[in-house]
């Protein structure tokens, strides 16, 4: 009987382990091809991404934008204009309590001779369409 309840333990921990990580695996493949699409001055990827309800804030600008239609907007007025030459995602870690993950990670950029360097933090939510960022949050390292 101990050995049938150490199997069973088992198989749902590992269970457990294998949806973390690919929670963790499809987090951050669908931020890099959302930065990716962004070194190239397209939005879209990062659009469809994003929860309806999200809400975002980044240190380049003064107020918190709330809602999938205000972010759209901002994210349009940079459509076509590369953010970034080239990029890295530094140390991302990934944390997930049922159908939400946090995503934290140092994102480093680089444009010609500047490079700059940004805390990141993306909250997902998983839901019927899967998992989609509902809030989001870039602030810029200062020396």
């Amino acid at each position: 009987m101990m050995k049938i309840l150490t199997c069973v333990l088992t198989i749902l921990c590992s269970g457990a382990l294998a949806a973390a990580e690919s929670a963790e695996e499809a987090i951050l493949a669908m931020e890099r091809r959302g930065m990716d699409a962004w070194g190239q001055g397209n939005p879209d990827e990062f659009l469809k991404i994003s929860d309806p309800e999200i809400t975002w804030f980044h240190s380049s600008f003064e107020k918190r934008y709330e809602g999938l239609a205000e972010v759209k907007a901002l994210y349009e007025s940079f459509r076509g204009q590369p953010l970034f030459d080239r990029y890295e995602i530094v140390a991302p870690k990934v944390v997930t309590s049922g159908n939400t993950a946090i995503l934290t990670y140092l994102f480093t950029t680089h444009n010609a001779a500047l490079t700059r360097n940004w805390q990141a933090t993306e909250v997902y939510r998983k839901g019927k369409t899967g998992w989609r960022i509902l809030h989001s949050h870039f602030s810029l390292v200062k020396p």
